[in-house]
């Protein structure tokens, strides 16, 4: 019998043992029985293997660009949403881009708003549009639908018969001719809205009242500003936008001219000027022609634009001449502060 109860000792000592030792690599690891070790943390920016879609730092996703079977390039991408791009009265914002490798038709799908005062389309008069590299460039197709004004419709660009080299990864599209203003997009890039290189309108903090006492005629604008585009139209109010050779800018004003009620006949407004501060030089506002009726109502949105060289900055003297109905015409000035 005390064989038996030294050796169920030793087995019982044996086995305390060897828990207390497991217990003490186990607190060691810092870990309990029966859960394993995580392993270690992904490091930033680590992708998962196989993921068809990437979070941008931002926290928007887009999707990576999809080869087609046998190809060596990319031939569909996506674009993060963005601030769009104006360029000549639009806002352009991309969506995606799909290459047919069969056809070798490059289709871009954007979203347009139509900032203009009418109704018109990309195409209308904005023919320069092209896709590719410094080296071979494609233009596009020149088919657009028409967009109401203040009215945001998607709308494909097509760029038919792209070279058989065709890397959408390293292509840009560009808006806009030589010479003139440009907006350009990297297509290979997933955040081409936000990186497009464009010269955005700028807003110039002004009110300007121009009053002439002796016609009563009252102009006022508090809707100022620089376009890298011209007016074009066949009045002040129904105007469009077209593109800028890329040393001028255009300073517009919009705003609502009136006539007095005491006038006889009506007041015509000939023209407007604008003169840079220290300038010979004077900018007509050719679509300024109009007649004011008696008590007449007042003309809202009238866009007068004036032409000025794009390094123009400091003071800009306005003009505007009007008249009463068998008088000659008088001047009134007033002027605005370009930064």
């Amino acid at each position: 019998m005390v064989p038996t109860r030294l050796v169920r000792a030793a087995t019982a000592a044996t086995t305390a043992a060897v828990a207390t030792a497991a217990a003490g690599l186990l607190a060691a690891c810092g870990s309990s029985v029966g859960t394993p070790n995580p392993g270690p943390a992904p490091g930033p920016g680590t992708a998962a293997v196989g993921s068809a879609t990437s979070a941008a730092a931002d926290g928007l996703t887009s999707t990576a660009p999809s080869t087609a079977s046998g190809s060596g390039s990319p031939t569909e991408a996506a674009f993060l949403p963005g601030a769009p791009v104006w360029w000549s009265g639009f806002e352009i914002e991309l969506v995606s881009a799909r290459l047919d490798e069969q056809t070798r038709l490059l289709e871009v799908q954007a979203k347009l708003t139509n900032t203009s005062s009418v109704d018109t389309n990309l195409g209308a008069t904005r023919a320069e549009i092209s896709v590719g590299s410094p080296d071979h460039v494609t233009a596009w197709d020149t088919a657009s639908d028409t967009i109401p004004h203040g009215t945001t419709l998607p709308s494909t660009l097509r760029f038919p018969s792209v070279p058989d080299d065709f890397d959408l990864t390293a292509a840009q599209l560009v808006l806009g001719g030589e010479g003139d203003h440009q907006a350009v997009f990297a297509l290979g890039d997933p955040k081409a809205n936000a990186t497009a290189v464009a010269t955005r309108p700028r807003d110039v903090p002004a009110t300007v009242v121009i009053s002439n006492a002796h016609t009563g005629a009252r102009f006022e604008s508090r809707d100022v500003s620089l376009l890298a585009a011209a007016c074009s139209g066949p009045n002040p109010v129904d105007v469009t936008y077209v593109p800028l050779a890329s040393d001028q800018l255009v300073l517009e004003l919009v705003g609502t001219i009136q006539s007095p009620s005491r006038s006889v006949g009506g007041v015509a407004a000939q023209r407007a000027m604008a003169s840079p501060a220290g300038s010979t030089a004077a900018v007509a506002e050719p679509g300024m022609s109009l007649v004011l009726g008696v008590d007449a109502p007042p003309v809202r949105r009238l866009h007068l634009c004036f032409p000025i060289s794009a390094d123009t900055h400091g003071r800009v003297d306005l003009t505007f001449d009007t008249r009463l109905v068998g008088e000659d015409f008088v001047t009134a000035t007033g002027s605005v502060q370009l930064p």
